[in-house]
């Protein structure tokens, strides 16, 4: 019998180094099941605690994240199965904590969600009356808990799973996760158009240097609503399959989307249909304003091909781990089928890092004027060093280069 040279083994002091990377990355990407679940348990509390959910949102991708810094280049992945895993147990606790919410929302509740809500020591008839109390400020908090639920693990795993055209269960479980937040469109526009079009004129998922945040969120989410729709007409018409309910993508996923309405609708009735849409709204809300931070400003002539300056990177430690490493966004639009344990930070000499997390540079951008001045900084050196020759010609004919500031 043969055994391995030891002189190819990794000496001791690394081997541990690399396996404690490897425990401490488990952990990493076990976040945003672990911040559902406990997001979950603080709903069934209900009452105030009904706005966790919003508010650890703000704590862990916000102020946490800028506390624990960037991450490593290449450090050392969980288990191919285990980040499946916790990609395909999102939608089941997407489906649970909904029920949860159902429940502490309800005026009457749902028996085996209170049953199991006093197994866990929680009184549920408290719980309701705790909610119901102050439902002009606490009713509130509870669908938006679930709409950033619905948004920063829903969609962000459906953003992972749409892109894998060669596995229709996945694509299938990504456009259920989109359902929630009204938009299975996404899975269309995002795969088929954004990718195709990022950096132009003809994406409205990139935002215009100046853009305002909310008016990005409106005129983002309609342009990509009625592109998705365009493209699913084209691509039918293309192949010559009639124009149906069933043949067409993009309307099977609006009755998805009311699947999950008429959800809402038996346990609370018809007012289920506006707390559906106030969560969902949240949700596609987070969504957009992630995608306002992802381009933001940055251009590309139409025709040439997608590289990693097209997208704006993040390297920081916590949330790209909670988000799957979505913040490593250029490389994703560089190879778009690399799955998210395959992602790598890209060098300064290939994308523009943002110099904040996600989180405080949304929160940043809302103030408008002072966020883009901020921005325009880093864009300056986008300019300068990292546009092509066509692109700078259309920055100074739209007369919106900045590569001539310090």
């Amino acid at each position: 019998m043969t055994t391995q040279d030891d002189s190819a083994a990794p000496p001791p002091r690394l081997m541990n180094s690399l396996l404690a990377t490897r425990a401490a990355n488990t952990v990493r990407y076990s976040m945003m099941n672990i911040f559902i679940l406990v997001g979950t348990y603080a709903m069934a509390l209900g009452g105030g605690w009904t706005w966790t959910g919003m508010l650890l949102s703000f704590v862990l991708i916000g102020f946490v994240d800028e506390l624990f810094g960037d991450a490593g280049d290449k450090e050392a992945m969980p288990p191919v199965w285990y980040c499946q895993l916790m990609l395909f147990l999102t939608l089941p606790l997407i489906i649970f904590t909904t029920l949860v919410t159902l429940n502490v929302t309800s005026a009457t509740g749902i028996p085996v969600m209170d049953a199991l809500s006093r197994a866990l020591g929680i009184d549920p008839v408290g719980a309701r009356a705790a909610t119901a109390t102050m439902s002009g400020l606490i009713g509130p908090g509870a669908w938006a808990s679930l709409g950033m639920y619905y948004g920063a693990a829903g969609v962000n795993v459906a953003h992972e799973l749409v892109h894998r055209t060669d596995k229709p269960f996945d694509r299938l479980v990504g456009r259920w996760l989109l359902a929630f937040t009204w938009d299975t469109g996404f899975s269309i526009e995002h795969v088929h158009g954004h990718h195709r079009n990022v950096g132009t004129e003809l994406d409205p998922a990139t935002a215009r240097r100046g853009q305002y945040i909310v008016h990005f969120v409106f005129s983002s989410t309609i342009g990509q609503w009625l592109a998705a729709r365009r493209f699913e007409a084209e691509r039918l018409k293309r192949k010559g399959i009639p124009n149906t309910l069933w043949n067409n993508r993009f309307w099977r996923g609006q009755l998805m989307t009311l699947v999950v309405v008429a959800f809402y609708v038996w346990f609370l009735g018809p007012i289920g249909i506006l707390y559906s849409a106030y969560a969902g709204f949240i949700g596609k809300i987070y969504l957009e304003v992630v995608n306002y931070i992802e381009h933001y400003g940055l251009v590309r002539i139409p025709g040439t091909r997608v590289e990693a300056r097209h997208s704006w990177d993040s390297h920081r430690r916590v949330s790209t781990g909670m988000f799957y490493n979505l913040m490593l966004h250029s490389n994703h639009h560089a190879i778009a089928t690399r799955r998210f344990w395959e992602l790598e930070p890209s060098r300064d000499d290939q994308a523009v890092t943002l110099p904040r997390g996600y989180m405080a540079m949304i929160l940043y951008a809302f103030l408008g004027p002072p966020f883009f001045r901020y921005i325009n900084k880093s864009l300056a050196r986008w300019d300068r060093e990292l546009a092509s020759p066509e692109e700078v010609a259309y920055l100074k004919q739209k007369g919106i280069y900045l590569g001539d500031s310090a």
